[in-house]
Parts: structure tokens; C-alpha cells; sequence
């Protein structure tokens, strides 16, 4: 496998940011990503994906009941077809480990 995005830097824009990003989940447990720019749900392409940390430790376990096996971010490039949008999104279990959206976009910014 290649580096992500060609080694070109990479970061979500600011239609992504901010709870401006949405998904929802089929009928199988699939989770897809909507268009930030699309009205009506459009869902996104999954083009690329990366990870962008992996640890073998995860620090937050510490301080969680719950214990995950390691740490990990993951980055995806994503694209509308309908559009045309590209943008950037990552999943992590090293950010922000509980509480409400709403906590989490006080504490870093919307």
C-alpha cells in the first residue's frame, strides 16, 4: 500500500468539522457518511484510507472502565460523486473518550 494521499498533507475542511459531518448506519451495521454540501443524505465514497497513529497502549484506559486493546487513529479521504466535494475524517479512540457532542465541541472548538 502507498502512504496516504501521496504523502501530501492532509486535513479535514470546515465542512467537515463541527458536527457538519453526518452519517447513519443500514440496515446491516454498515455506518455511511453524507455529503457535507448535498442536501437529501448523499452519501459518500470511502476513496482512501490511512492510519494516521497506531500504539500499542492506549493512555485513556487508565481512566475508563472499559479497556481498548490499543490506540489508533485512522484517516479517509472521502468524495461525492453527485458533487464533486473531497474532503478529509478520522476515527480515533485516542481523542475525546465520553460525555456529549456538545462537551467535546466546547473543549476543542467548533
Amino acid at each position: 500500500m502507498g502512504s496516504f494521499n501521496n504523502g501530501k498533507p492532509y486535513h479535514g475542511s470546515e465542512q467537515v468539522v463541527g458536527g457538519r459531518l453526518k452519517g447513519a448506519t443500514d440496515g446491516t451495521g454498515y455506518f455511511y457518511l453524507f455529503c457535507p454540501q448535498c442536501p437529501d443524505n448523499e452519501i459518500v465514497r470511502i476513496l482512501e484510507y490511512g492510519a494516521h497513529a497506531e500504539e500499542a497502549e492506549n493512555l485513556y484506559n487508565k481512566d475508563c472502565k472499559s479497556k481498548a486493546k490499543c490506540a489508533f487513529t485512522l484517516a479517509f479521504k472521502i468524495h461525492c460523486e453527485k458533487c464533486g466535494h473531497t474532503d478529509f475524517v478520522k476515527i480515533s479512540n485516542t481523542g475525546w473518550q465520553g460525555g456529549t457532542h456538545r462537551d467535546a465541541l466546547a473543549r476543542f472548538g467548533a
